[in-house]
């Protein structure tokens, strides 16, 4: 990659990688970029959540198909394609090769179902919905008019849709579990009902959010809309509610649940949560909740 591509890069940014030795130079090194591709800045350094452990993420989008990587990097490849980890200076950089199909496979997914009857709830997964949240919010460094055309074909709000929704059921389903399950077990499925809990709030109010790094300060943040679900600004009581007795645990996240439910139809949200979940709602009867 041409090191010129990165005086691109936001000026805080390139500040803070100068901090820890990576230089344009060591860093272009690393990435395999060809003509027709899009290379773009990824991740926490692209949304303004980069922390002193965040890694680099590169993302080079390809018109087609295809094997890339640079000798002395480490390979983990995905059915998406190849994701490269290399050092520049002290920093670890991780580099993405995906084609431009993929993207489209996503939004395919997540598309509505035609005829009668509730959409489909697509079964959106971690590799997914980070594919879909780098694009949606990565910052261009070479071809930014092919990235504008890319992201015009992306829905991000039906993937939040999905997510907010899926991210639901697993909540539910979870808790559903504490009320059978002996200890530890259920505590293990409460902790994990309750980052769920956090997920849907976030993808229904925020943004594409597929694991448990960035909850809390995105909470914080969700927790300062006007009106917001509760869940947001009790989001460390929520996150250990595992080690809250089972009597008080269980009625509390239900209620969470309720009102991020009734929450789903604000117009703030991404629309059409409440429908995906349609088909669901007999399956919470147990509850003796109002969804």
């Amino acid at each position: 990659m041409d090191p010129a591509l990165l005086d691109a890069l936001p000026h805080a940014v390139q500040a803070a990688l100068a901090g820890q030795g990576a230089t344009p130079e060591r860093i272009a090194a690393l990435v395999d970029d060809r003509p027709g591709d899009v290379v773009m800045l990824a991740g926490s350094y692209a949304t303004g959540e980069a922390n002193p452990t965040s890694d680099l993420d590169i993302l080079v989008l390809m018109p087609g198909p295809g094997t890339r990587g640079v000798p002395g990097t480490t390979n983990h490849p995905s059915i998406f394609g190849d994701s490269f980890d290399g050092m520049a200076g002290d920093l670890m950089v991780n580099i993405e090769y995906v084609s431009e199909e993929a993207i489209a496979l996503v939004q395919q997914a997540v598309r509505p179902a035609t005829g009668d009857g509730p959409p489909d709830l697509a079964n959106l997964q971690g590799l997914e919905l980070r594919l879909i949240q780098r694009v949606s919010t990565g910052w261009p460094l070479s071809n930014a008019d092919r990235l504008d055309e890319i992201k015009k074909g992306i829905d991000a709000d039906l993937v939040r849709a999905s997510a907010a929704a899926l991210s639901f059921v697993d909540t539910m389903s979870l808790l559903a579990d504490t009320t059978v399950l002996g200890s530890p077990a259920r505590e293990l499925m409460c902790r994990g009902a309750a980052e769920a809990l956090l997920t849907s709030g976030l993808n229904a109010f925020g943004r594409i959010t597929y694991g448990t790094k960035h909850l809390l300060s995105r909470s914080a943040a969700a927790a300062r809309l006007p009106g917001a679900p509760a869940l947001f600004a009790q989001c460390d009581k929520v996150l250990f509610a595992d080690r809250l007795p089972q009597e008080e645990a269980l009625p509390w996240l239900l209620d969470l649940t309720e009102e991020l439910f009734r929450a789903f139809a604000d117009e703030r949200c991404a629309p059409g949560i409440q429908a995906l979940l349609e088909p669901f709602r007999p399956q919470w009867a147990w509850s003796g909740r109002a969804f």
